[in-house]
């Protein structure tokens, strides 16, 4: 990534944010660009600039629907639940309301770091204050080993079949 370049050429700045934003920079690419609008504030802010704005064109992340009574959360494409990313922001949002039966799909999720888990237990946690339970679906290896050491897997069920998963919440 040529940083010149990021500040003289406003085009270049946009398609290269747009890129990062649907993720279609290899990951040497986004770690660049990651390092760099950490320190950078005019970078920073056209990014977030750029998310609010694909936010509000309903570019949702997340796709929500229910099954009887239960809520199934997946997202779309490849997510990221890390402190800055939409994705935790929709997962955030979707869980506001009184749902009991919950599962997160985690397929699709490429990356996480502390904000991510600290939301897959807080989401645990408004469930179970109103007397329900959530559960995981299909994480990713690197998402599994994570759980696994942070030992969330303790607390949190996962499945690796949707069939099963939604079966298990009839028999709790």
């Amino acid at each position: 990534m040529d940083k010149r370049q990021l500040h003289q050429n406003p085009l270049f700045r946009e398609e290269l944010i747009r890129d990062y934003l649907l993720k279609r920079l290899d990951a040497d690419e986004a770690e660049a660009f990651e390092c760099h609008y950490l320190f950078c504030d005019e970078c920073f802010e056209e990014l977030r600039a750029s998310q609010a704005l694909m936010t509000g064109l309903g570019q949702s992340k997340l796709e929500i629907r229910r099954v009887e009574d239960m809520l199934v959360l997946q997202f779309a494409g490849p997510a990221q639940l890390t402190r800055q990313s939409f994705e935790l922001t929709e997962l955030r949002r979707a869980l506001q309301q009184k749902d009991t039966k919950v599962l997160i799909d985690l397929s699709r999720v490429t990356k996480i770091d502390s904000a991510g888990l600290g939301q897959l237990i807080a989401c645990y946690s408004h469930v179970v204050k109103n007397q329900g339970t959530v559960k995981l679906l299909n994480p990713t290896a690197k998402v599994q080993t994570l759980l696994r050491l942070t030992r969330i897997d303790s607390v949190l069920e996962t499945y690796y079949d949707e069939r099963q998963a939604l079966e298990s919440f009839n028999n709790t």
